[in-house]
Parts: C-alpha cells; structure tokens; sequence
C-alpha cells in the first residue's frame, strides 16, 4: 500500500513538472513572438488608445531616426499617460528614441535644452530640433512633421527704423529671441525693405518689432503686397511710437491706441503699475493650451473693429481693475471717469483674410470666393501693443518667451501640419435588467461558491479513501 502510494506520488509530481514545463514553454513563446510582432489591444469605446490614422502614417514612414528628450519629474502624474501615449509609436517604428530626464535631478541637461516648464518634451533629427510643452498627440506627430523635414522655415526681422535687433545681445536686443528660433527649426535673417524692395519670396512670417520711426510710404505698399499674397506679419508697436502704417492696420480693422496700460494687481506680483502681469488669454490657435503668466513692461492697447472678409480675434487682454491711461504727463496715475478706459483693456489682436484670385477681396463675391476655397492662401497679421515684453531682459520670464514663440510659429506654421481631435473618456454603465441581475446574482453567489465547494468534498473524499 505504501510502495503503491509513493508511486503515485511520483506520477503526480512528474505530471506537474511536465505541466509546469509546458505553461513555461508557451510564456517564452508568447514573450518572442509579441517581441517580434508587436500589437496592441484596445477595446475602449472611443479608442483612447489607439493612434489617430494621420499619426500611423507619418510614424511608419519617418525617413531617419526620431530622439525624444521628455523633461518629466520621477513622480510626475502626467508621465504615465504621456509614457502610455508614447507607447503607441514606440511599437510603430524603432525610429522613434525616447529618453526620460528628471529636471530636478539634472538642471545641467534642462539648461542645454532650454527647458522652463515641467512635462516639456524635445524633439531632434538630423539638424532639426524642436520643443513642445504640451504633449498631446497632435504636438507630438506635429513636431515629428518639423523635425524630418531638412527645408527651414524663414522668418524676417524688419531693421531700418530703430527696430530690435536679433543680434544684439544687450538687454534690449532680441538675441534670446533668435537663439529660441534657431532651436525651433527656424532660419532668422533681417529685412532692409528700402533696399530689398518688396519682402523675399521665401519669407514665411515678418516680425516689425518696436520701430522708432515712421515706415515710409514705399514701404508700406511692400508690407501690404506681402500680405495681399497671403504673407503673415507680427506688429510690436511701443507706447507713443508713430508707425505710419496706421492707414494699413485700419484696412485690417485695426487700431493702435495713443495711450498706455496701468495694473494695479501687478504689484501684487512684485512688478509696477506700468508693467501689467497678464494672465487672461483668449480662444485661438496661438493661445490654445496657454497658461504661463506674461509680463508687459510699458503697453499700449489695441482695438478691433468687424470688417468684410476678415477674421478678428483677440488674444490677450489685463486684469478687471486695470485701465488705458491716456494723461502721459500727468505725475499722479489714476483713473479718470470719462477720459480713461476700464479694464479689462485688450493689448494684442490677430486678423486673418483667406485670398482668393482677386488681389484685395473687398466684393461680396470675391470674399466667398475666397472663403469657400479651402487652398486660398491665408494672410495673417498680429498686432501687440509692446516689444519689450520679448528683448533679452524678460524673454526668459515665465511665458514671455513661449508667447512670441507662438504667435511666430503660428504664423509661419506648414500647411502639412495636421490637427487631431482630442478623445473623450466616455462612460460605459452596464445596465441589467431584472433576469439578468438575478443570473449574476445566482452565478456568483450560489454557482461558482458551489462548485468550489463540491471540489473540494471530492478531494476530500478521495484522499481520506487513500
């Protein structure tokens, strides 16, 4: 009886270790052949997790290798979503490089990268670099689209009439500005429009940034050409700065106004009156997920007016309690009822006109015209009312540096970049009605506890009998 047992003992156990052997066998077989064939399951009903089709295209056929740079904290909330999200084109190609630095840990790598904000990621291929700090995919797949790409886009600063030079490295020069350009993928040269005649071919945006002095007539028919041809144009106008394109910015609907902003709240910030903290940003692309605080030493305002065939929008305005002081002289600021505007005062505009086949689309037919055409070219032109928001002295101020960025990339943006609708979590109740209640009911309460139980008598049973 014993001999008999220990043979059975023997046969059971040699069972189970031929078990065992088979189970492991087939985990490395899974485990090789979801390393060599990866995919990924998604059953949730909006698909939260799986690519936008633009996305697989453009991942699956990148020309050269993609690196990844993503500056999360260690125990950052936002890095497993975003590790989630990269997962997906991770297993679209192994072109993609993804590396994850903790900024606290390493300033020096977030200094040669020129981060300021956790959760940014940088992108570099070949010569091309370039930054996003929200990273949604639609930034992620549009960055990849800027940094595959070996064709800069060109952007122009305007010189001739006192403007900021994007070379001079003294605290009101925009050389912060250009080295920010340059890492974005952008090529930076300066315009002398007397000279050149017209605006180049190859200019992708214009920035006219703090001009002294008047631009002459000549001038500004080769602004207005420009932009006739769908060219896009950034305005930094100063307080008491006469620009001579007023006439011009009217045809746009536009209107520098001769006074400057005062904020009292900005002394809550530690700043001064005349250097309004603004932190009210409206709905438009260049403001889209926008929501560092931006600081704007001595500003004038702008207003908009509605005109036929042109898109207007505004983009920043100050705090509630400030207001548009217009007594430049006066040595007390106050507001002063029926003189002065109250807040909040609007500060930067952007106008866009789709052109169609008529050189200035003022008819009826000629705006629809150009409406309706979805590969009209579209002119755009930002006015601010300050350009020493973005020199070399507060450039690196929380969101000064990212704003100019911003409007200039928006303003000199691809058309091939493309824009994916963000997935919402939907919830999934299940809803049961009485019959079925009562099957779960019975199932998991008297069922499955029942055969538990039933195969454990039978064990019982069996062994008591050995």
């Amino acid at each position: 009886m014993k001999k008999e047992f220990k043979k059975r003992t023997a046969l059971y156990g040699a069972n189970t270790f031929v078990l065992i052997c088979i189970f492991l066998g087939v985990l490395v077989f899974v485990n090789i052949l979801s390393s060599r064939h990866k995919h990924r399951f998604d059953f949730t009903s909006s698909e939260i997790f799986t690519l936008a089709p633009q996305t697989k295209k453009i991942v699956s056929n990148l020309p050269r290798d993609v690196t990844m740079t993503a500056f999360f904290q260690s125990e950052s909330a936002t890095k497993p979503e975003f590790k989630t999200l990269m997962d997906g084109y991770l297993d679209l190609s192994d072109k993609i490089k993804l590396t994850f630095v903790d900024p606290d840990k390493n300033p020096a790598v977030v200094k040669q990268y020129g981060v300021t904000t956790y959760g940014t990621v940088a992108l570099e291929s070949g010569k091309q670099e370039t930054k996003v700090q929200n990273p949604s995919e639609e930034n992620i797949s549009n960055a990849i689209l800027k940094v595959i790409k070996d064709e800069k886009k060109k952007i122009y600063f305007l010189e001739g009439h006192g403007e900021r030079n994007p070379n001079n490295t003294e605290g009101q020069g925009y050389s912060s500005a250009k080295k920010a350009l340059e890492r974005d993928g952008f090529q930076v040269e300066q315009l002398l429009l007397l000279q050149a005649g017209k605006v180049p071919d190859d200019a992708d945006a214009l920035v006219i940034a703090g001009p002294e002095k008047p631009v002459l007539a000549q001038e500004q028919k080769a602004l207005d050409d420009f932009l006739q041809q769908g060219g896009s144009i950034v305005l930094l106008i100063d307080p008491q700065t006469n620009t001579g394109l007023e006439k011009l910015l009217a045809q746009w609907g536009i209107e520098l106004q001769n006074d400057f902003v005062i904020d009292p709240q900005s002394k809550m910030f530690g700043g001064d009156y005349t250097a309004p903290i603004v932190t009210q940003y409206m709905m438009h692309d260049i403001t889209k997920d926008f929501a560092l605080p931006t600081i704007f030493p001595v500003l004038r305002s702008v207003t908009a007016k509605k005109v036929e065939g042109i898109t207007i929008s505004e983009l920043l305005q100050t705090g509630a309690i400030s207001w548009a002081e217009t007594d430049f002289g006066g040595k007390k600021i106050k507001f002063d009822e029926g003189v002065d505007r109250k807040g909040p005062i609007t500060i930067a505009v952007v106008a866009s006109k789709k052109m169609g086949s008529a050189d200035k689309p003022t008819l009826d037919e000629d705006v629809k015209e150009a409406q309706d055409n979805p590969s009209a070219k579209q002119a755009n032109l930002v006015v601010l009312g300050d350009s020493d928001f973005a020199n070399n002295t507060y450039f690196n101020f929380s969101g000064n540096g990212d704003f100019f960025l911003n409007t200039t990339s928006w303003l000199a943006e691809e058309e091939s970049l493309i824009s994916i609708r963000p997935k919402e979590r939907k919830d999934s109740p299940i809803h049961l009605n009485s019959d079925m209640g009562a099957a779960l009911f019975f199932t998991g309460t008297v069922l499955f506890p029942g055969v538990v139980v039933l195969i454990g008598v039978r064990k019982w049973w069996t062994r008591r009998r050995l």
